[in-house]
Order: C-alpha cells, then sequence, then structure tokens
C-alpha cells in the first residue's frame, strides 16, 4: 500500500519524512507553558504579603521560647551555684553579710561565692554604681544589687535572655519600664533562695494584673512570679509578648 506519508526517493530504498508527516510530527510535541511577567509579580506580591503578616509572629515566637529557657535555666543554675558554694563555705545561713553601704560589696559577694560556679564570660560594675553586671556564655545576662540599704543579703536581680539588651535598657527610667517583663525579668535573691520577686505566695489572678502594669507599670516587677507560677511558660495571656 501507498504510504501517504513517505515517497521512494532515489536508489537504494531510503526514504525520508516530508510533508503531511512532517507536520503531523510537529503538531503532536507537547507545547511548553511560562508565566507571564504579570503573573509573576502577583504571586510575588502574594508571598510578601504572606511573609509581612507570619515574620513578626514566627520572630516574637522565637524570642518567646528563648526567654522561658534560658530563665529556667538561669533559675536553675543560679540556684545550683549557691549549692555548690555551701560545699565549700558551709550552709548560706552562716555566711557573713555584705557591708551593702560599699559600692563594691555586692561584686565581691557574687566573685567570692557564686562566679566560679557559673559560666560566667564576665564582671562589670561603672564606677560609683552599685549594680554588677554578669555576662553569661550561653548570651544572657543579669544585674545584682542589693534590695536595701541595711546590711543583709537581700539582693535584686534583672534577668536578661539577651545580654545585647542591657544597654538599651538601662539608659533611663523610661527605658527601664518599658523593657520590664518583656527583655528582662526580675528575680531577689535572699538566704532562703533564689526566688521570683516578690515572693511565691500570690495567686494567678494577682500576678497577672501586676504583670499586666495595674496600678502602675512599676509593677511588672512581679511577671517573673506569673512566668514561674505558669512553669516557666509564657502563655497566651501574658501581656508582654
Amino acid at each position: 500500500m501507498k504510504n501517504k506519508f513517505r515517497r521512494a526517493v532515489g536508489g537504494g530504498g531510503k526514504r525520508r519524512v516530508e510533508g503531511d508527516f512532517t507536520s503531523y510530527i510537529e503538531s503532536s510535541k507537547p507545547r511548553k507553558s511560562a508565566f507571564t511577567l504579570a503573573e509573576v509579580l502577583i504571586t510575588l506580591g502574594i508571598i510578601g504579603i504572606v511573609a509581612a503578616l507570619t515574620i513578626p509572629s514566627l520572630v516574637a515566637n522565637h524570642k518567646k521560647g528563648v526567654a522561658e529557657t534560658r530563665l529556667k535555666k538561669f533559675y536553675s543554675t543560679f540556684s545550683q551555684a549557691v549549692k555548690l558554694a555551701e560545699v565549700e563555705y558551709g550552709e548560706v545561713e552562716n555566711w557573713p553579710d555584705p557591708d551593702l553601704t560599699q559600692e563594691a560589696a555586692t561584686e565581691e559577694w557574687f566573685n567570692t561565692y557564686l562566679r566560679k560556679h557559673m559560666n560566667v564570660l564576665s564582671v562589670e560594675r561603672k564606677v560609683h554604681d552599685y549594680v554588677v553586671w554578669v555576662k553569661l556564655v550561653d548570651g544572657s545576662a543579669f544585674g545584682i544589687r542589693f534590695a536595701s540599704s541595711s546590711s543583709k543579703t537581700v539582693f535584686d536581680m534583672y534577668f536578661y535572655p539577651y545580654a545585647k539588651d542591657v544597654d538599651s535598657c538601662q539608659k533611663d527610667v523610661n527605658s527601664q519600664l518599658a523593657c520590664n517583663g518583656s527583655k528582662y525579668f526580675t528575680f531577689q535573691y535572699k538566704k532562703t533562695g533564689l526566688e521570683p520577686y516578690g515572693g511565691l505566695g500570690l495567686q494567678r489572678s494577682q500576678l497577672l494584673d501586676y504583670c499586666s502594669g495595674k496600678p502602675t507599670k512599676e509593677y511588672t516587677n512581679y511577671c517573673t512570679g506569673l512566668i514561674f507560677y505558669d512553669g516557666w511558660q509564657i502563655k497566651d495571656d501574658y501581656p508582654w509578648f
């Protein structure tokens, strides 16, 4: 039968594709599709909107997770350092009280008893300043100063999950108030041990009100107690994340 797509050409029985068969092959090839410039721009715009909506939440959740982890770690590490120091110096109840009328008294107390038992990067204190700043190897830091001018071992402590926040938060009182409960968390150390600021006797509803800044922003010192009460978790109703 004569093939309508082929015809003999020359000698030797060689055949070549011609005419309708060539058109048939070309038409049967799959067509390649491509995005138009408008489609690409629309897609990029949608990706940008989604990123703008989700990235802040992801960053906040990451910071919250770091704060939870480092708060718990600091509480455990500091408490363990006291126990290790007791092996060398006896029970903490018998440690002599530092002379808190002296600027360097807190620094000397920390260096004597606890520094060797913590992963300390540096210990610094500005001249004519009672606050000692301790930077830790994991990137966190804390400030420690006496809670009153009486000669008792009672210190206020300001823990920063990120040491880089110390300078910006300590510029003035307004900066400190803005950072309290979000960038730093307040503890107290007594001879009975380390505890969240204000102690452990408050109910969660009270702690939540105080942490929210009721009646004044200074009460955000109690935010540490709220996180401690919740098992070192920053829950959804926490006001500063």
